[in-house]
């Protein structure tokens, strides 16, 4: 058995890399593949906006011409640079279950850790703030939320008993339109909008968002500043999470809270695609962009990607306003089924509200920390 250092050059180690978990999880009807396209363009040092702050290496664990397992680790100097800390993220990793090759192949990450400076690794998490993080430890019989990720059973413990310790867990579940705000919530809703002059703007078309794209990061960005998992992202980063989420965007699930002609809060949502995805195998061409075009029209299970409002307007009820206004989505969409993913327990005002949402919580993600 050996690790090897894939060559950015190197085609068929990428497309070895990018197939393992094709093999890995072929009969599990739970796990959701990405687009392989996508997956292609985080080994683009040249295209891909990571590249221009940070810098990232991938791995393949291998025996007699099969691969056992794969990871990624990266320098993101983004979040480095915001925390003070030289932390580097593992990300991408799958394996089979064989703690000796696991070894070896942390063992190796860790040596390029300590070749770049950094004091521990947190993971696992992606190349772009939006990607999912964590290892699923609870849920694995349940359809992931487009883009949350899934892994086998045997994951958590294997890593926990290399050394790996816990951060922290982000609990996901689900609303089901069966709920009601009670009346005295909805009420109060209507009265914190009339005393604070807020508007709550409806689209159509797609094309009416683009206009709004820009100043939704800046109030994300003032919004989830304080979040345990946020790091500012560059503009191009940015860019790049804004195109991923026009392209998939049903303009009837976005909201946008503005007072006078500025935002002060937002609800985006998304058609779940889950199943689209596992039918394309990973490719979009030649039928797999029909499939995906299907969903986003047919879908009555959503994605909430985020509920944010400035800080200058948290605190005075305004939360009551943008659930009041999601519930009203759901309802004008006839969703049967609404995903909330990935709320971290230190964020307890946000999963307190999702209690009071009616929220069934029924996934676990764990995110893990592993000094070099």
């Amino acid at each position: 058995m050996r690790i090897c250092r894939i060559e950015p050059d190197n085609k068929r180690d990428i497309r070895r890399f990018i197939q393992f978990p094709f093999q890995l999880y072929k009969d599990n009807p739970y796990w959701v593949p990405t687009l392989k396209s996508e997956m292609e363009s985080v080994f683009d040092r040249h295209k891909h906006p990571f590249y221009q702050t940070s810098q990232a290496d991938f791995f393949l664990a291998e025996s007699e011409g099969s691969v056992l397992g794969r990871m990624a680790v990266l320098k993101n100097r983004q979040y480095c640079d915001y925390y003070h800390q030289n932390i580097g993220f593992f990300y991408y990793l799958d394996f089979i279950d064989d703690k000796q090759m696991l070894n070896q192949l942390i063992s190796t990450a860790l040596e390029w850790g300590r070749k770049n400076n950094l004091a521990e690794y947190h993971g696992p998490r992606g190349f772009l703030r939006a990607n999912g993080v964590g290892i699923l430890v609870e849920g694995f019989n349940n359809l992931p939320a487009m883009g949350s990720p899934y892994n086998w059973p045997y994951y958590g413990p294997c890593l926990e008993d290399y050394g790996f310790e816990k951060i922290s867990d982000l609990h996901s579940g689900y609303i089901v339109p069966s709920y009601e705000m009670p009346k005295n919530v909805v009420e109060a809703a209507e009265r914190i909008r009339n005393q604070n002059g807020f508007q709550v703007l409806k689209f159509k078309h797609k094309k009416e968002l683009s206009s709004w794209i820009e100043q939704i990061g800046i109030v994300y960005d003032e919004a989830f500043k304080e979040n345990p998992n946020y790091y500012p992202s560059t503009t191009e980063e940015f860019a790049l999470i804004a195109k991923t989420i026009y392209q998939v965007a049903d303009p009837r699930l976005v909201k946008i809270i503005v007072k006078g002609d500025r935002i002060a809060g937002f609800v985006l949502a998304y058609p779940n695609i889950s199943r689209a995805l596992q039918k394309t195998k990973g490719n979009i061409w030649p039928f797999g962009w029909l499939s995906i075009l299907t969903a986003l029209k047919t879908s009555r299970t959503i994605d909430l990607n985020g509920i944010g409002f400035l800080p200058q307007y948290q605190g005075r009820g305004a939360n009551i306003l943008v659930y009041a206004e999601l519930e009203k989505t759901l309802r004008h969409c006839k969703t049967e089924y609404c995903n909330l993913v990935q709320v971290d327990e230190r964020n307890y005002k946000s999963k307190s509200d999702m209690d009071k949402m009616g929220v069934t919580w029924n996934k676990r993600h764990r995110l893990y920390r592993l000094k070099i």
